[in-house]
């Protein structure tokens, strides 16, 4: 059983046992590396959706990076019984938005077949699969976009941390 860490701010509900924490990140390529560091420490070595967690935040802060024209991220992790929840809020207007598209390797065939017909094959590219790989990682993913900011949430199951 990991210990409780030390966190930056204590945020939504209780999970006894468990741990919360929330961390405001800058919008630029280096966010990624603060956000793994930090999730590293939290998580422990024996979390199995450790990995899969940090994966899952580097794509998305890569998006905010790439797509959301600068200003700060809120990073909220809430991680209990057996699920790990992410909440990401970009604190600024969308500038663009992330698309999957380009050319279709065996790779992406084989992911498109796991997923079923959501995604066209020729809209996949060697860019543009993030996305696609952090829906096929998460049990829960919704992202809503406002014309202040952006809202990404997630789950993730299969934790044995707390049992």
């Amino acid at each position: 059983m990991n210990p409780t860490p030390a966190v930056d701010s204590q945020v939504g509900p209780s999970t006894s046992p468990g741990w919360t924490a929330e961390r405001t990140l800058p919008v630029d390529l280096r966010a990624g590396t603060a956000a793994r560091s930090w999730l590293r420490g939290l998580f422990g070595p024996d979390c199995p959706l450790r990995e899969e967690f940090l994966l899952v935040v580097s794509e998305l802060l890569g998006n905010c990076a790439e797509h959301g024209g600068g200003g700060k991220v809120s990073l909220s992790v809430v991680h209990g019984g057996d699920r790990v929840w992410g909440r990401l809020v970009h604190h600024a207007p969308p500038t663009g938005k992330p698309v999957l598209r380009g050319d279709v390797t065996a790779q992406t065939e084989l992911l498109l077949a796991a997923a079923g017909p959501a995604v066209p094959p020729e809209e996949l590219a060697e860019d543009g699969r993030g996305l696609f790989v952090v829906q096929m990682l998460c049990a829960e993913y919704e992202h809503v976009s406002g014309p202040g900011s952006s809202v990404t949430q997630w789950a993730m199951t299969g934790c044995r941390c707390f049992r």
